[in-house]
């Protein structure tokens, strides 16, 4: 079953942004802030992420897709409007 989670880390290369976008589905919305849909627990996440980046701050937190609000870009609401169940 397809998970969402919240990613922030303080990271910004190419390689760190590549292994975020290869884990499903993602959306990026601020430069340290994305969105990913995957089929992987949080620790798989971090595991597939941090490697090479074990100092650098990496928070990853499981949103639920059928419950949120606030005000936020568009690209954002229709990300998530699109993976409710």
């Amino acid at each position: 079953m397809n998970k969402i989670y919240l990613i922030q880390y303080n990271e910004d290369n190419a390689a760190f942004e590549n292994k975020l976008k290869s884990l499903g589905s993602w959306i990026k919305y601020f430069d340290d802030n994305w969105i990913v849909e995957t089929t992987f627990s949080a620790k798989e996440v971090y595991e597939k992420i941090s490697l090479g980046n074990e100092n650098k701050s990496i928070f990853i937190i499981e949103l639920d897709k059928n419950n949120y609000w606030g005000r936020m870009n568009s690209k954002v609401w229709e990300y998530l409007k699109n993976r409710k169940k």
